[in-house]
């Protein structure tokens, strides 16, 4: 048992009705689902009292392009047979959302971008007094990843270049760093059958590819949001929102977010017509 546990599965070998066993049955929902959702919003709280404003913009960032990941997912999936990646009834969730997204893997990507943006180095006073203050001063901030952005490289003196590459590494290592523990660690998951890829270019074999598609995105607008003016963060926010939203209403629409089987592992979905 403990080798078919570890062992992972060719690619496209899941099955559709293994993949929708979560999602096809409501009795699945778990009760430790409600303190999960009271004690992250008692972290989001937490850090907004605080005024740590750009922690919480940034991680919902984190989180929007987690969604959006999620969304298209589901899309490849309707029109395949097979997601990119998806979870199993093994990883027993509380909810299934859709083919590859769970409630844990929800609020843990929220968690997981508050941590990340924790752990950005800031100038102190660098939210302002008020809301708004919010990285006013990102353009001459050293802690900041803009800094000089309004200044050509050329016209920029030795001291400040240094100073801007410190403040740009500073942010490309954190991020760096965790995209390369997130395919640590999804890797893992597949290996014990909670996780499965589908697709022969999304595989342990070609991490690159996980590193780039997966996880990149999520880490870099996270750190992208967090240093950019309260109202650019808003901007910013409001773009990334606006793209998962539309893509939510179109896949939706199209009958492609939920299951795709009869709940008996026949094909019903209207985008994809088994062989044979």
């Amino acid at each position: 048992m403990l080798f078919s546990i570890l062992s992972a599965k060719a690619p496209g070998t899941t099955t559709p009705y293994q993949l929708e066993q979560a999602m096809q049955d409501p009795s699945k929902m778990k009760w430790y689902l409600i303190p999960i959702f009271v004690i992250t919003l008692y972290i989001i709280f937490n850090e907004w009292k605080h005024k740590n404003y750009s922690v919480v913009l940034g991680a919902a960032a984190f989180w929007l392009m987690d969604v959006f990941n999620e969304t298209w997912n589901a899309m490849v999936y309707a029109t395949t047979g097979q997601p990119v990646w998806g979870t199993t009834a093994l990883g027993d969730s509380a909810l299934q959302i859709m083919v590859g997204y769970n409630i844990e893997i929800s609020f843990m990507f929220f968690i997981l971008g508050l941590f990340t943006c924790k752990l950005l180095k800031t100038t102190t006073g660098h939210e302002g007094e008020r809301f708004f203050d919010g990285n006013r001063d990102w353009l001459s901030d050293t802690n900041n990843m803009y800094y000089k952005a309004n200044v050509a490289y050329k016209n920029l003196t030795e001291s400040e270049r240094q100073l801007k590459l410190k403040a740009v590494l500073g942010r490309v290592i954190p991020a760096v760093v965790g995209a390369v523990l997130a395919v640590i660690i999804e890797i893992l998951l597949n290996k014990c059958g909670v996780l499965t890829w589908e697709k022969d270019w999304w595989q342990p074999s070609m991490p690159i590819v996980l590193f780039l598609i997966g996880y990149c995105p999520f880490f870099f607008s996270a750190v992208c949001i967090h240093d950019l003016p309260r109202k650019w963060q808003f901007i910013g926010l409001g773009i990334i929102l606006a793209v998962v939203i539309l893509l939510l209403i179109i896949a939706g629409s199209l009958g492609m977010l939920g299951p795709q089987t009869d709940g008996h592992g026949v094909w019903i979905g209207k985008y994809y017509t088994p062989a044979g």
